[in-house]
């Protein structure tokens, strides 16, 4: 399976999930918003308010969702750092050797320079 096909899964996976979460929001405003959200049931039938064990339900399922998502999203930034941490290690060492060459190259400089100011200034006795 594809990385696109499966993404295309997830999504389709979520969107089901987010129209389930509207049409029981939905019902918390108004019981009979299922009557008229779906097709598959009477339009007649008067359908009870979501109690106070279900609207808990709900919630505790939308919280676990919210937690579950962030700890994904925790692992996968996670391992996307461990993949690039030895490229950053190797970065960091590349600029390192880098600045350690142009302080060389400036401490070098600093020595020819002040070597030709001693020859500069004459001696006097």
């Amino acid at each position: 399976m594809s990385t696109s096909s499966k993404a295309a899964d997830i999504l389709l996976e979520a969107g089901s999930s987010f129209k389930r979460i509207a049409d029981l929001t939905m019902e918390l405003v108004d019981p009979n918003a299922s009557n008229r959200l779906s097709s598959s049931t009477s339009s007649t039938s008067q359908k009870t308010p979501i109690d106070s064990t279900e609207l808990k339900r709900l919630r505790d399922a939308i919280t676990r969702f919210s937690s579950d998502l962030d700890t994904i999203s925790q692992r996968i930034h996670t391992n996307r750092e461990a993949a690039t941490a030895p490229q950053e290690v190797e970065r960091l060492m590349s600029l390192n050797l880098t600045e350690n060459n142009n302080e060389q190259q400036i401490q070098n400089e600093d020595t020819s320079v002040s070597t030709d100011n001693q020859a500069a200034v004459p001696m006097t006795a």
